[in-house]
């Protein structure tokens, strides 16, 4: 039965919402803050709005974490600073990360008491992420990491031929872990598939044992009300076959894997992550392992996005994807290998994904005192005020 014109119209509106992507007009706002290292860090997010308003693209941040070990309430303050700065520009982000980490595992937003499989703790970083919540015009969550991370780790043979076993080398969260990410406040998660996982073979089929694994990670997340970016979480290298002698590490760009394979393997994925609860595609998580390097290695990625993309768009899919830049892809960095938005895409669906970790180099890895990091701040000395630019059009909705 179709419904009267009243219903008609508001179907159309709903699906239109989902659709086109908004747009608004925001003035620019000022965010101050109280040491260097706090505006080294809103200073690079200043930076990348700018460049996001320059090409009118649009933007997520996938990945932001830092230390709840040493100087964890100074690391608190730099990641306090930094989310009031991504709140003015209108960004959605996912926080890194919840999951079945273990308990020395510093950065951990959110895991399991003890050696359990549920995710139903809280880490000190979750008061920052909740306070900065999703809000009218972009969402907010955390990565769930546990699908991709953990076997290559544990299981130095990890390869096509050896992808670890499902429940001991790796996992998918359970539905209670969502449940409990959701009673947070959580909106959007970020989760991380493996490409030799659910693509043995370039080229080849999908298994369909892994893609089943995946589908019921998203029916976990929809019946928990939250959104999915599906990351396929990489760094543009492929290890084909398994065991430690056997193994050969592809880089994207080569002979054995053309940019054309990473297009395949979406041109499959893209119709078995049909989920409703899937808003987004993350083509490829850090794209650093690459057959180039430097500016030629900027242009390589540039080709294999565009050529994913047209791929996805193919299928039919209108979903939102998430193309992240080539190295360094931080914050402070960003355009410095691709001045310009490269993506063509029809829907005008693309969203340009950043990382940002608040260490001098932006690695996450925090390995200096945060005093070390005060003295590194030296040239160019941000100012301890910036001027961020909002977005003036989001793709990643409700």
């Amino acid at each position: 039965m179709l419904p009267k014109a009243p219903a008609m119209a508001m179907v159309l509106l709903l699906v239109t919402a989902l659709l086109v992507p908004v747009t608004w007009p925001r003035p620019e706002q000022t965010v101050c803050t109280t040491d260097l290292v706090q505006a080294r860090a809103v200073a690079g997010l200043a930076n990348f709005s700018a460049w996001l308003r320059r090409n009118n693209a649009t933007g997520f941040i996938g990945e932001i974490g830092w230390p709840a070990d040493r100087d964890a309430h100074r690391w608190t303050g730099v990641a306090e600073a930094w989310y009031d700065a991504a709140d003015a520009v209108g960004l959605p982000v996912t926080a890194w990360a919840a999951g079945t980490w273990p308990a020395n595992y510093p950065m951990a937003v959110y895991r399991p008491v003890a050696h359990g499989m549920d995710v139903d703790v809280a880490g000190p970083q979750a008061k920052v992420v909740e306070r900065h919540g999703s809000a009218a015009g972009y969402l907010r969550g955390v990565n769930l990491a546990a699908g991709s991370f953990a076997t290559s780790e544990v299981n130095g043979g990890f390869g096509s031929a050896n992808p670890g076993r499902y429940g001991h080398d790796y996992t998918y969260e359970t539905p209670q872990s969502y449940e409990f990410l959701a009673g947070r406040g959580v909106r959007l998660v970020r989760l991380a598939v493996n490409w030799e996982r659910l693509q043995p073979v370039p080229f080849g089929p999908l298994s369909s044992a892994e893609v089943t694994r995946v589908r019921a990670a998203l029916d976990h997340a929809g019946a928990a009300g939250l959104l999915v970016v599906l990351d396929l979480h990489g760094y543009g290298d492929f290890a084909l076959g398994g065991g430690q002698h056997r193994q050969t590490l592809l880089r994207l760009g080569s002979p054995g894997l053309p940019t054309t394979a990473l297009a395949d393997f979406w041109r499959r994925m893209a119709p078995a992550a049909d989920s409703p609860a899937v808003i987004g595609l993350g083509l490829l998580n850090e794209p650093t392992r690459l057959a180039a390097d430097g500016r030629a290695g900027a242009r390589l990625w540039e080709r294999a996005a565009q050529q994913s993309v047209d791929a996805i768009r193919a299928t039919g899919d209108r979903r939102a994807l998430l193309v992240s830049g080539y190295v360094p892809m931080g914050p402070p960095s960003w355009g410095l290998m691709h001045p310009r938005a490269w993506v063509q895409d029809p829907l005008h669906r693309v969203a340009y994904e950043s990382h940002a970790y608040f260490d001098h180099d932006g690695s996450g890895h925090y390995w200096r005192t945060y005093d070390d990091e005060l003295r590194d701040v030296t040239w160019p000395r941000p100012a301890l005020c910036q001027q961020l630019t909002p977005m003036n059009r989001q793709v990643l909705q409700w």
